[in-house]
């Protein structure tokens, strides 16, 4: 089967969120024996190429031209000329109206509906937004089949975006291989010495505008105040959100227990799980939560709000609380800092629910959206060759 995917943004050489997606869902393809082709308006970094299995993939970048050509008259017609069975864009949008082939979307949420609330009149009805908004209806309404990586998510796209059911699979993500490696005593020691990490830690990696709530867990930890051990948050270097998490910080006395270490490179990532007491994560609307993947991998105790898809995804691999007070995030957070056996239970539910989330699992199921959507269009194909004929 040759497969075609919009690989835009693997032009940038970002290996997290959607990139993160997109790389191990192609490696596990080409390891399952399909001929990818990636197709990109501007040259896809070595860096991404790099993981994929030899002689799997074929690259093709376009001639500098503006997107919406791209997407609608340039990747159609290089997609015929490669005969490709199925066009698929991982990343919300970007598929052509009209192709020879089938296509597959993978949507991974419905946010941009859900937090539209949020927005200003003014932004909702900006120009950028606008564009946005279309380029999401479009993608969506010309796809054969949509995937999507969680229950909840599928069932927002239902209700919110009016998708059929019948339209829509899930195919839950996974750690990268990244975090399944074993860290040595020697590399943990170095990233402790790399971000001035002396005392027990409690951690937490993401972004911090507004949904990812964490001036709530800045309230917990300080309810908490567990004994010797810091807060370190990585992300956002600078900017507007960082001013208002320090702030927040400032306020609630917390001075330098708290640590905003920045955005940290992926091969820090596993060290700083690693020797976490636990991992955090108190968003209000996640589609999937590739952290609790990545800290559950390494065994890293970990705690999730009870909200959107994380439960589903956190599964029995950590332990929850509820976003409508601090108290209960408070009393895991001392918990977890005071009863080494408690660590040790919830760092033994990490792995087990990390062994059931694995990429291989997320390309055998994408397969087969491909081969029944190749099914389905048997049909309409014939009659298209045979009136061409």
């Amino acid at each position: 089967m040759r497969v075609g995917f919009n690989a835009c943004l693997l032009s940038s050489p970002n290996t997290r969120g959607l990139n993160r997606y997109l790389v191990n869902l192609l490696t596990e393809l080409g390891s399952l024996g399909t001929d990818l082709y990636l197709y990109s308006d501007r040259q896809i970094h070595p860096s991404h190429l790099e993981r994929l299995v030899p002689g799997s993939f074929t690259a093709r970048s376009s001639a500098s031209m503006r997107y919406p050509i791209w997407e609608q008259h340039w990747l159609p017609r290089q997609s015929r000329a490669d005969k490709i069975d199925i066009l698929h864009s991982t990343h919300n949008f970007g598929l052509p109206w009209f192709t020879h082939c089938p296509r597959v979307l993978t949507l991974h949420d419905a946010i941009f509906h859900v937090r539209a609330k949020d927005l200003t009149a003014r932004q909702r009805y900006s120009i950028k937004c606008l564009i946005d908004r279309c380029y999401h209806w479009a993608a969506r309404s010309s796809a054969n089949h949509i995937i999507t990586v969680s229950n909840y998510s599928r069932c927002d796209l239902i209700d919110l975006l009016g998708i059929a059911p019948g339209r829509i699979t899930v195919t839950h993500e996974a750690a990268d291989p990244l975090f399944h490696a074993s860290v040595s005593d020697k590399e943990r020691q170095r990233i402790r010495a790399r971000y001035k990490l002396d005392k027990r830690y409690i951690f937490y990696t993401g972004g911090w505008e507004s949904r990812k709530n964490v001036p709530f867990l800045l309230q917990a930890f300080a309810a908490a105040s567990p004994e010797n051990v810091d807060l370190v948050l990585a992300g956002e270097p600078h900017g507007v959100q960082r001013t208002n998490v320090e702030r927040i910080v400032a306020e609630l006395g917390l001075g330098e227990r708290v640590r905003l270490v920045g955005w940290v490179p992926d091969q820090d990532l596993p060290a700083l799980y690693g020797e976490a007491l636990c991992f955090v994560y108190p968003s209000e609307y996640e589609g999937f939560g590739l952290q609790l993947c990545e800290a559950m991998a390494m065994a890293c105790p970990v705690f999730a709000s009870r909200a959107t898809s994380l439960t589903e995804v956190l599964g029995s691999g950590g332990d929850t609380f509820s976003l409508g007070d601090p108290s209960e995030l408070m009393a895991l957070l001392r918990r977890v800092a005071q009863d080494g056996n408690y660590r040790n239970h919830l760092a033994g539910r990490a792995l087990m629910r990390s062994g059931e989330l694995r990429w291989r699992s997320t390309a055998e199921k994408t397969l087969g959206v491909y081969e029944n959507v190749l099914r389905r269009s048997l049909p309409a194909k014939a009659v298209i060759e045979s009136t061409a004929g």
